[in-house]
Parts: C-alpha cells; structure tokens; sequence
C-alpha cells in the first residue's frame, strides 16, 4: 500500500493526473435550475454583433473620395476675361456740313436800319484723319452768308464842293465769311467734340446809288463744337452738330446746328 501511495504521490510531477482528480461536480447539484427562455441570453447573443468592427470600405468609395477631395484643393481657374471689340481702322476721311447760322449783335445803325435779318446758311467741307487714338486732326474750309440789312441814309453832313458828300438813299449791306480752319475732333462714346483755330476773311459788300463797294478783314477765328453721332455704317457717318465760331479781330460771333456728314476715303 506503501509503494501504492507514493506512486500516486509522484504522478503529477510526471504529468499525469489521476482519473479521479478530472471528475468535476455536475453543475446542476450546486446551481438551481433557470427557465429555459432567459433574458440574458439575448444580450449575450446580440453583443459580438455590436462589438464587431466596421467592414472596410469598397477601393473603389475610396479612390473616389481621395479625387473629390484632390479636386476641392486644386485652384478653380479663372474664367477667361472678356474680349475686347476691335477697334476700328485708321482712315482717310472726308466730310461735310451744312447748316443754318444764326449771327450775335445788333446793325451799326439800328436806328436807320429798316430790314435787318440776321439768319444765315453755313456750308464746309474738309480732310481729317481718324486715327486709333484718341485726338483726330482735321483741316476744313466753309462759308457762311452770316446777315443782311437796308439801312435809309439821310444826306450827308460832309460838303464837298458846296454839295453833300453823298444825297440820301438806300444802303444794302451783306456780311459773309470764310473760314480756314485746322483743329482736333476727340470721339466720346457717341459724342463727338471739336476745337479749331484758323484764319478768317470777313467780307461786308455795300451797295449804294448803284455802286458797289467791298471792305474785307483777316482776323484770327476759333470754333468749338458738340455732335451727336446719329447713323454709323459700315464706312459712313452722320452727325448732328452744334458750333459756335468767333472772328474776335472783326467782332463777328455766330451759331450753327446743323447736319455733318463723314465717309472714309481710305482706311489704314
């Protein structure tokens, strides 16, 4: 019995454990019965499921995101700035006005005059170049019949000879000028400006007892204008104008409101 016990006692150290040593007690001795549909076994079920980690995305979902958000940092181009409208060419231009005028001033004799009229027509022609930039030279000649008038002239108070220098009679008197004038046309939008500065020839004709007789002058003459551009084709122009032109040295002030006319003889 001896040799029985310590052979039992030096197993384990050999591991190998006794067949009565495995047995355990049968659970249901010691733990009282439960009902068979428990609440705790449904928790028990469900919690791999809510503990399991998400699945991963598709390669594809990815890819796209990473192009999505690559192309919310790339830098939007700007969109491409409007074009500009051509400008027009550089041309040779001819161009002419007509218009009515209307002369500042009363006659020499208001009190002897009899007719007085002091409406006039101005007609001009001239060469500008209209250029890319923003002055246009110009040269221009014109005429304008600017006023005419009687004036009833008593007997002269000079005595030549014993006699009048002159009986008395009807006097008609015409004013006209003309005017050569360079200057500068300046476009803005549909406004057009213009400034000249020439030479004047003031003419005034008399004619008295039948005689005619001629008193010229040639001051200096500036002029300043404001058009409206009307009608624009392909190579014509037209224009409603006002001007105001002043012979100073010949104290000759007159108005026009007229039409100008412009057409492109050659263009550049």
């Amino acid at each position: 019995m001896k040799r029985v016990a310590c052979l039992f006692a030096w197993l384990p150290v050999f591991g190998v454990t006794p067949a009565l040593a495995q047995v355990a007690p049968a659970p249901a001795a010691t733990a009282p019965a439960t009902p068979v549909a428990s609440a705790p076994a449904t928790p028990a079920a469900s919690a791999p499921a809510t503990t399991a980690p998400a699945a991963p995305a598709p390669a594809e979902s990815e890819s796209e995101s990473e192009s999505a958000a690559a192309a919310a940092t790339e830098p939007v181009p700007a969109a491409p700035a409007p074009a500009e409208p051509p400008r027009e060419p550089a041309s040779l231009e001819l161009f002419g006005a007509f218009a009515p005028t209307v002369v500042h001033g009363e006659p020499a004799n208001p009190g002897l005059t009899n007719s007085f009229r002091r409406v006039g027509i101005y007609g001009e022609g001239g060469v500008a170049y209209r250029s890319k930039y923003f002055l246009d030279p110009f040269i221009s000649l014109g005429y304008a019949t600017l006023a005419s008038g009687d004036t009833d002239l008593p007997d002269s108070d000079t005595i030549v000879d014993g006699k009048p220098a002159y009986t008395a009679g009807t006097l008609h008197q015409h004013l006209g000028m003309w005017l050569i004038s360079p200057g500068v046309t300046t476009d803005i939008w549909r406004f057009r400006l213009r400034f000249g500065i020439g030479l004047a020839i003031v003419k005034e004709s008399n004619r008295f007892h039948g005689e005619n007789n001629t008193a010229t002058q040639l001051p200096l003459a500036w002029q300043v204008g404001l058009g409206y551009n009307f009608y624009n084709a392909h190579r014509f122009r037209l224009d409603a104008e006002a001007r105001l032109v002043q012979a100073k040295g010949a104290d000759v002030i007159f108005w026009t409101i007229g039409i100008t006319g412009r057409g492109d003889l050659i263009t550049f």
